[in-house]
């Protein structure tokens, strides 16, 4: 007991003890290069801290400064597209020119390759017609309801890609004889895809809002309001809350497609008349109605 009260009395070691007590009643010397070791240290530090934070200042200004360049490098080059795009429009309307000159004027031929360009959307088409216009909702605020994206991932208030295309689809089955999204003219090859929450026509990307032109009839254009196409216009109003208007037009020019490139195609026995041989009128070359349009 003598032994466990000593050590929790006294755990140090008395030898210990007594130096600890004599190296304690020594003054202590200051050493003048451990100061000076200690505000070098000090001043490095901080100008490391310094550097780090103007690199990283520079770093966010840089990246701002790139954005801003990039932005203006991929208007540019949308600016250098459209003006191409314009190029080729106008060089094939010279090709055309050309191409009608050789041909005779009152043979069976022109008027076959006259028809078969209108149908193709090589040429500009004039006519009466229906013009549809797609806007996001306000504020994308889901609605409640089924309608005709129910069951699908995308944002209900939002217009998305299968929405164009059912919309020129049911504009195709109710007789339209041409069709353009936001000055793209569609064609038998154009496809609607998306890439994101872009919507693109044949590659290139619209911008809201989306407006859908169609040289049509007035039976042709009655028939697609009361019909599915009015529907899904309906549908798209009341259970999505999206601005969706139609309107008709006395007097609508739809611009030639800016790339065809079909290479190989035959007309099937007993089909109806191709899209194109209607009311519409192909400008640069002569009217190319049938007899019963």
């Amino acid at each position: 007991m003598t032994l466990l009260v000593e050590i929790m009395e006294r755990p140090l070691d008395p030898a210990y003890a007594a130096a600890a007590a004599a190296r304690g009643d020594r003054p202590r010397r200051r050493r003048p290069w451990n100061t000076v070791v200690t505000g070098v240290a000090a001043l490095v530090i901080g100008a490391l801290f310094a550097t780090s934070t103007l690199t990283l200042a520079r770093g966010w200004s840089g990246r701002e400064g790139n954005r801003a360049e990039l932005v203006a490098r991929i208007d540019e080059r949308r600016r250098a597209v459209d003006e191409r795009s314009a190029q080729i429009v106008g060089t094939r309307s010279q090709l055309r020119a050309l191409e009608t000159g050789a041909l005779d004027a009152a043979g069976q031929e022109r008027a076959e390759i006259d028809r078969l360009r209108l149908a193709a959307g090589d040429v500009a088409v004039e006519g009466p017609g229906l013009r549809i216009t797609l806007d996001d909702a306000a504020g994308l605020a889901p609605a409640l309801g089924d309608g005709p994206r129910a069951g699908g991932d995308e944002e209900t208030g939002r217009i998305v890609y299968r929405d164009l295309q059912n919309l020129t689809n049911d504009l195709w089955a109710s007789g339209a004889e041409a069709i353009s999204i936001n000055g793209h003219r569609l064609t038998s090859t154009s496809a609607i895809r998306f890439a994101g929450r872009a919507i693109l026509v044949g590659f290139r990307p619209l911008a809201r809002p989306y407006v859908i032109d169609a040289v049509i009839g007035d039976r042709e254009r009655a028939a697609f309001l009361t019909g599915a196409g009015g529907a899904y216009l309906a549908d798209l109003r009341t259970a999505f809350e999206v601005r969706a208007e139609a309107a008709a037009q006395s007097a609508l020019t739809i611009p030639p497609a800016e790339s065809v490139s079909l290479r190989y195609a035959r007309v099937p026995t007993g089909t109806a008349r191709a899209p194109g041989a209607g009311i519409g009128t192909a400008t640069g070359i002569p009217d190319t109605k049938d007899d019963d349009g």
